[in-house]
């Protein structure tokens, strides 16, 4: 049971620190579009960033849960708190790399400059930008989450 708590005080503060830097620091990006106000457009792709941020979150907790179970069982405490960690971070990173990645590719789609476009209010691109976002979100989240399970030395099993 105590193993538990410490898991799901661990998980609720690293998922916090997670969406509250990670919105913070995609406020400031969004901020010289954003004058004097964001617009609807800047609007719909700030809460798709959150959005997929928060589907990568989802996936990347179930997993440091599953780490900090068996590090603590075998009371590791260490390793427990380095994976938890390093998993958050690394999927916030990613998250981030994401996003700009997201631009590359409705770049490739539209010949409009995005953040032009943005400014203008463009809600058709806004709303290509947020569903190719949080698309590739779910399509590579899971299968980035399947590579870092790869480093939990869990133990041989003999089948």
């Amino acid at each position: 049971m105590k193993s538990e708590i410490i898991n799901l005080l661990a998980l609720l503060t690293l998922g916090l620190a997670y969406l509250f830097f990670f919105a913070k620091v995609q406020h400031r990006f969004f901020l010289p579009l954003s004058q004097p106000r964001k617009n609807n457009a800047v609007l719909i792709v700030f809460v798709a960033s959150l959005i997929s941020a928060s589907i990568n979150l989802v996936h990347i907790a179930d997993l440091a849960a599953d780490a900090m179970r068996f590090f603590l069982t075998a009371n590791n405490y260490g390793s427990c708190a380095l994976f938890a960690i390093g998993y958050f971070v690394g999927m916030w990173v990613f998250s981030l790399i994401l996003f700009r990645l997201s631009y590359l590719v409705v770049g490739f789609l539209t010949p409009e400059k995005e953040n032009d476009e943005l400014m203008k209010n463009n809600i058709e691109i806004a709303l290509m930008h947020a569903v190719i976002l949080i698309s590739l979100s779910f399509i590579i989240g899971p299968a980035l989450v399947k590579i870092a399970a790869e480093f939990i030395p869990y133990p041989e099993m003999p089948y």
